[in-house]
């Protein structure tokens, strides 16, 4: 089923459904609610209603904007410095079917960026994946055997901008990453990093100077300058939440039990699910109250609760993942 932008969508296993705000790579599609919340689903999970209109489509830039400024319940605000560029292709284990990796494309930086990603065979790209992707996170593009990928190379172009501050140009971005199949198999391959709580391949399309000064370092030149970095970047969190009022709920399950012997994966998730609704209980009356639920990443079964209950639950209060800066990517902020 072809997809497009504007298009009017219902959800196939659960009522409701909307408009289709945005889709990235070739699997996740986002619908826009009558109540104005963007809705992350599969493609698969949606039956098409209606095909966008030419109208539709051509939808003056002020209220294309407009849309995707409040897609998600909130406007996007930008950092006000430019700050270091960079960006990575990224390679993880598909732990649902063996033999595969799933491909990310990742924007640690303040700007917004157009991306394309095509296949490059001789002097021909045939565009696998493009759309914009915003500062400082990361999209799932495709889940593909490695069998496909080995000796493939993709052109990555990237444009870099800033919708709402001042900013320094920066060049077009053009680079060549080529696939190994042997690499994808070895264990040896994949690292830690600081994108995933799992192991990865990383790809730099453009290298910050701090990765770049690393790479001319000692392992232990290098090790003391992590621990640096990490040291100054826990102290902005607690300024954060003393400064704006943040609420900071911390739902690992030991930072909310001493012992967790005998307890099944449920009976853990019930029980971290029952402290996130206390909370909301708790904070129902306080108006613009902002809270960060600090989930992590894991295997997602703990965020995927929390967002389902936020759209069915707790449909009224807007939603958004929390600052990456400051969390990564395994926190939701909630604004009641």
């Amino acid at each position: 089923m072809k997809l497009t932008k504007g298009d009017k969508v219902r959800f196939l296993n659960e009522t409701g459904g909307g408009t289709v705000s945005r889709i990235e790579g070739s699997r996740l599609v986002y619908v826009l609610d009558e109540d104005g919340f963007e809705i992350p689903v599969l493609i698969s999970e949606v039956v098409l209603v209606k095909k966008a209109t030419e109208e539709t489509d051509v939808k003056s830039g002020e209220e294309s904007a407009e849309v995707e400024a409040t897609a998600d319940g909130y406007i996007y605000e930008e950092a006000e410095e430019d700050g270091e560029v960079q960006f990575l292709l990224a390679c993880t284990r598909d732990k649902a079917m063996s033999g595969n990796v799933v491909l990310y494309l990742i924007n640690d930086s303040n700007y917004f960026a157009f991306y394309t990603i095509g296949n490059k065979v001789k002097d021909e790209i045939d565009n696998a994946y493009l759309g914009t992707i915003e500062p400082n996170t990361k999209i799932e593009l495709d889940r593909l055997a490695v069998n496909l990928l080995d000796s493939r190379e993709y052109e990555v172009q990237l444009l870099l901008f800033r919708k709402t501050v001042k900013y320094q140009s920066q060049p077009q971005l053009r680079e060549i990453i080529k696939f190994s199949g042997p690499k994808l198999l070895k264990d040896s391959s994949y690292n830690k990093n600081e994108y995933f709580d799992d192991d990865a391949i990383l790809y730099y399309l453009v290298k910050s100077r701090m990765v770049e000064k690393l790479e001319q370092l000692s392992s232990g030149e290098v090790k003391k300058i992590i621990a640096q970095k990490e040291a100054l970047q826990k102290k902005p969190k607690q300024k954060r939440k003393d400064e704006s009022g943040i609420l900071e709920v911390d739902l690992h399950i030991n930072e909310l039990l001493d012992d967790t012997r005998g307890m099944s994966n449920k009976e853990i998730l019930d029980y971290q699910m029952e402290k996130f609704h206390q909370v909301m209980s708790e904070n129902k009356d306080n108006k613009n109250r902002k809270i960060v639920f600090i989930h992590g990443k894991g295997n997602g079964v703990l965020k995927s609760e929390i967002l389902k209950s936020l759209k069915r639950k707790y449909k009224w209060h807007s939603y958004q993942d929390a600052s990456f800066k400051e969390y990564g990517f395994g926190a939701t902020m909630v604004v009641i």
